[in-house]
This record gives C-alpha cells, structure tokens and sequence, in this order.
C-alpha cells in the first residue's frame, strides 16, 4: 500500500512504501542513505547492500537527484529519534537528468527565482506552498460559514477601481481596458442581491515598488457586507483572522515547526485587537523619531516601526480622506477622517484594508469629480447608490502579506508560486 511520508509514523513495524522523488542520497560504506520527498514531506530510506544486493545498492548510489522512485521496505523507528524511516527493501527508479542546477551550497535569489519552476520542490517552498493552500481554504470555509457567497469579479475592467494610475493598461479590441487592481466595486453590486458576497483571485497593480511586501500581481479575498459599519467591519475582520488563523495552526502545524514558528503564535488571546485612531499614530511614531505630516499614508518603514511594539495583529482606522481612495465613507463628526481601516500584523505591517463604502450618490459623484475620474465610467457604480443603498462596508485582504506573516517570511517573493515584479516576469 503506497501511503504518504507523514503517515509513515502509522506504520512504525509494518511494511510499506512510499512514492516521489529523490532528494539527497549519501553512502557510507555497506549503508546508503537517501531522502524521498513527496506532497506532503520528506522521508529517510535506509539502504543496506546486504538486503538489496551489489546490482542493486550500486544501482541506487548512481541514481540522479529527482529521479522518481518507489521504495518498499520496512518502517522502523531507531530509539530517541521522533521520525521513522523505512529500511529498503525493493526500489524502482524512473529517469531524470543527471545535472539538477540546485545544489546544497547557498545561492542567491536572482539564481533561484530564475530557476523557480524548480526551486518550489525544495521541501521550505513545499512547506510555504501548503501553508498558503491551507489558508486560502480556512478563508472560503470560514466565510462560507458566516453566510457569505463566492462572486467572481471580471479581471478585464473599463475603470479603475483606486482611481489610480497603477494600472496595465491593454488593447480591448480597439478599445483601453485594465487589468483589475481589485474585486470591490462589483462585490458592491453583489451584496444587493446576495447581501454578503466575497471574491478571491489575482488583483493587479503596475507599482515600480521594490520592497520586500510588493508584488505586480497578488491574490485577494475580498469580501463584502450590507448592513455593516466600519466599527463592525473591524469586529469582523477580527473574528475572521482569528478562525483563520487558528484553522491554519492546527492543520499545518508541522509545516509551521518545520519553517520555525511557533504555531501557538498564531492563536491570540482573549483581548480584543487594538484600535488606534491616526492620530495616535502620528503620536507614537513621533516618539519613535518618526515624523509624518498629518494627511501622508504610512510609509511601509513606518508600518513596521508601528507593528514592532505589538503581540497581536491592531487596527489603525479614520485616516484622513485625502489619503484614502474616493469611496470611503467620511466620518460624520469630522468630515476631514474617513471611516477606514487598515490592519496590521506584528512585527510586519498592513494585510488588511477596509472601510465603510460611500452610500450617498451625491456625495460619491462629487468624490468622483474630485478625483478627475469620468462619470460616465463610473455611472455604473453610481446607479448601486441611486438604486436601494445602504449601509455597507468590506476589507481586502492580501494572501501573500499574510502567508509572510504566518510563515515568518523575510520577503514576499516567497509567499506565491511563481512571483511578478517590476524586475520579473519569468518562468
């Protein structure tokens, strides 16, 4: 019965064999040593010549990396070690080049994001791969359980959804259309119709930004809710990070360890996240020696200056409208703050935005205006105000900024399969 390597434990006395590809072989004299990994992780097989053979243990020393094989033997577990291994009893081999470009020594990332079609196998891709699959499906489970119905938006749009230039722009037909930056404004005509909706798929954004958070092209969820302020939006967002969080923890706990961190990290206590109003920001990062007008963003240093004095993920909410995009909701006590959120992780920075969405037409048509965007465009958008609007407010939550949270990553590049840059649009 050919079972995965993270069930061998199962098997510890028993006979079983394992199916994937060649990792790492070693000989020391009579014994070879060789490391299988498959979907799920690695495996140590114990070869010994006297079990398999001259043939064949020399058949096996010869064997290229990656080479697809299936071993049978025996499942052992030695004395004071946590992981079984299997004693070799039968090997089959298929073929592979001899010349595996990625070696043990240390090589740089240029070299391995060239090679990334391959560099994924390494068992810290794998690891990373699993976690980011693992919490793309605690997200739709979580949300399909809170209500809410998957809405796919179009990634072909006339109209910007930040009302920015950070767009690729293509040739519709003779027409100018753009790669989609977000899913939000069609989730916003969704929730008239199905009230909590979400979408999940590539967002696109043509930033020459080159940090270690950015990325060309990136995956989102994105969900949507009517009925719901920006005060409960945030209650929202937390409930939703914390079962997320905590499904990932459980599942990919292994994995977790495996890339050095704790899984119990990702389990916050009972308190609830922090809020902090922008202006007490400006405060904080003031006695930190660092100075932001009042009205700028936060820079990505400024982020992180923030996010190092916390153990849980906090809230930073009523930026300025200025510097917020032209659908926020503005604050009715003071019109100059918009009803807007971001999320930050410890010791990282932003993976949330969100807000309350502009439910007045007349005042969203003036927004638009203020940012030199086309009504006609937007006259669409408009008619989900002129038609039944109410109270309504989402987030945006990028896959790749949390997986680097949860994982510990130092750069973003890492936290997708094949990663998009201003430097890279290859493999």
């Amino acid at each position: 019965m050919i079972i995965h390597t993270t069930r061998l434990k199962e098997r510890v006395g028993g006979e079983a064999s394992l199916r994937g590809w060649l990792v790492s072989k070693q000989a020391r004299g009579q014994v070879a040593f060789l490391t299988l990994r498959d979907g799920e992780g690695t495996a140590q097989l114990v070869c010994e010549r006297a079990a398999l053979g001259d043939e064949a243990f020399e058949a096996l020393k010869a064997l290229p990396l990656e080479a697809p094989i299936l071993a049978t033997g025996l499942v052992r577990l030695p004395e004071g070690r946590d992981r079984p291994e299997l004693a070799l009893r039968e090997l089959e081999a298929g073929p592979s080049a001899p010349d595996w470009p990625i070696g043990r020594k240390e090589h740089g990332p240029d070299f391995l994001m060239e090679r990334r079609h391959l560099w994924i196998r390494a068992p810290r891709q794998a690891a990373i791969l699993r976690i980011r699959s693992s919490l793309e499906f605690a997200c739709v489970e979580f949300l399909h359980r809170e209500g809410f119905h998957r809405f796919d938006a179009p990634l072909v749009t006339p109209t910007a959804c930040e009302g920015t230039t950070e767009l690729f722009e293509l040739d519709y037909f003779g027409k100018a259309a753009y790669l989609s930056q977000s899913a939000q404004l069609y989730a916003e005509a969704g929730i008239a119709a199905l009230e909590r909706v979400y979408s999940l798929g590539p967002c696109f954004r043509a930033e020459k930004s080159v940090t270690r958070r950015h990325l060309t092209e990136f995956w989102g969820v994105e969900p949507e809710m009517a009925h719901v302020d920006a005060v409960g939006n945030m209650a929202f967002q937390e409930r939703f990070i914390r079962a997320v969080l905590r499904k990932v923890a459980e599942e990919r706990e292994g994995d977790l360890a495996f890339l050095g961190r704790d899984p119990e990290s990702l389990v916050f206590g009972p308190e609830p996240f922090p809020v902090l109003l922008y202006d007490e920001v400006l405060e904080r990062l003031s006695r930190q020696g660092r100075e932001v007008p009042w009205g700028e963003d936060l820079s990505v240093e400024d982020e992180e200056a923030l996010a190092a004095g916390f153990a849980t993920p906090f809230f930073v909410y009523k930026y300025p409208v200025k510097c917020r995009a032209f659908y926020i909701e503005p604050d009715p006590a003071d019109p100059r703050l918009a009803l807007s959120s971001d999320c930050l992780a410890p010791g990282l920075g932003e993976i949330i935005t969100g807000g309350q969405r502009a439910s007045d037409h007349d005042f969203l048509k003036s927004r638009i205006v203020e940012h030199g965007l086309s009504l006609d465009d937007f006259a669409w958008y408009l008619d989900l105000r002129r038609y039944g609007s109410v109270t309504h407010s989402g987030f945006g939550m990028g896959i790749e900024r949390m997986l680097r949270f949860v994982c510990g990553l130092r750069h973003i590049r890492e936290a997708i399969p094949f990663a998009r840059t201003p430097q890279r649009i290859a493999p």
